[in-house]
């Protein structure tokens, strides 16, 4: 099995606006598949198994994001050396999307102000609700064009420990969106809120680079 062609940043965001969510896996998330911890996680069996399903078994509402190996990024070097790594743990029955669409760093064409307004096309005069840290630059971006934002605050580490209490704030107000930001516990709440209707988007960390081309 070869690693898989993987959607564009521009095709992925065009699958979103068709309302489906998406579950994004960075090295961190695969470091968890293999058992290790993360940067603000401690492994964790459970974690580990519902990343893994994640990325090989997703809600077919939910597209799963994964590192593009695209010739032509910046750190394409960097990453295609865990591409063996990620490819064994990969399902050759899943079609993958990019997980750089936060990631200028690693997709540097979407630092334009059109990406940002299609992204933000995605919460445009929605209810929203945002999970991330207290001061979390998702939440910033979020306000910018929605009717409503409601903020969720998450713990800076072990969010996975409370995502049920998440999964439930996140659903009380009946929002149109969610917008996630809180690691490999954001991978699985994408998945989560995909099944129960709604549409969720893993936003990572970008907030900031999607606020400075909005304000």
């Amino acid at each position: 099995m070869k690693y898989p062609k993987v959607h564009s940043e521009f095709d992925t965001l065009a699958t979103l606006r068709k309302g489906y969510s998406i579950a994004r896996l960075g090295d961190g998330e695969f470091k968890m598949i293999d058992g290790k911890g993360y940067v603000r996680e401690p492994p964790n069996p459970e974690l580990s198994d519902e990343l893994r399903s994640v990325l090989t078994n997703p809600h077919p509402r939910c597209i799963v994001g994964i590192p593009t190996m695209n010739p032509n990024g910046p750190k394409v070097e960097n990453w295609q050396r865990h591409e063996e790594r990620f490819l064994r743990m990969l399902s050759p029955a899943v079609e993958y999307y990019s997980a750089f669409i936060s990631r200028p760093d690693s997709a540097p064409w979407i630092r334009t102000q059109r990406f940002a307004k299609l992204y933000q096309s995605l919460w445009l005069d929605k209810r929203v609700v945002v999970i991330c840290e207290r001061k979390g630059s998702a939440f910033r971006a979020v306000r910018i064009g929605s009717r409503s934002a409601v903020h969720v605050e998450c713990p800076t580490e072990q969010a996975y420990a409370v995502i049920d209490a998440l999964e439930a704030a996140a659903l009380q107000p009946r929002p149109d969106i969610v917008i996630l930001s809180c690691g490999p516990t954001a991978t699985c709440l994408a998945n989560r809120l995909a099944a129960r209707g709604v549409q969720a988007i893993d936003f990572g960390s970008g907030g900031s680079f999607i606020v400075r081309l909005l304000e």
